[in-house]
């Protein structure tokens, strides 16, 4: 019998990257391998941890984007804002969460793709990355 709905599956990343600022780094990402083949499902969600916040608002914003190499050029999911839910007892730890339903093939025929995110003031710790996708 074939399958029926969608099969959920997750790359979670946990390497810090330190003092990401309000301009993106093409040196500062994770990298997250998500088939061992060419990519080609739908994208769910990203779900961003942050540490070390510094020199902001109390309410700062985090933009994201997903490309398909590691110097940001060939972008896939563009440029999208969140504002940063702030930890209740810490306050410069939070997370940010998108909520995407879209198609992708990954455009070098491998699995891997590579998040880059901007603070909008200050500076953070990139703590971990989460892309869930589906089949």
């Amino acid at each position: 019998m074939g399958k029926a709905g969608r099969y959920y599956h997750g790359s979670t990343v946990t390497e810090d990257v330190a003092a990401i600022g309000t301009s993106y780094d093409k040196d500062k990402y994770h990298t997250h391998v998500l088939t061992p083949g060419q990519f080609t499902s739908i994208i769910n969600g990203v779900y961003v941890r942050i540490t070390s916040i510094a020199g902001g608002s109390a309410t700062p914003k985090i933009t994201m984007r997903l490309s398909c190499d590691s110097g940001g050029d060939y972008t896939f999911l563009p440029d999208t804002e969140a504002t940063v839910a702030i930890g209740l007892t810490t306050s410069t730890v939070g997370v940010c969460a998108w909520q995407f339903d879209l198609p992708v093939k990954q455009f070098f025929g491998t699995g891997t793709v590579y998040l880059h995110i901007k603070i909008d003031q200050g500076t953070c710790t990139l703590d971990a990355s989460c892309i869930t996708w589906s089949e």
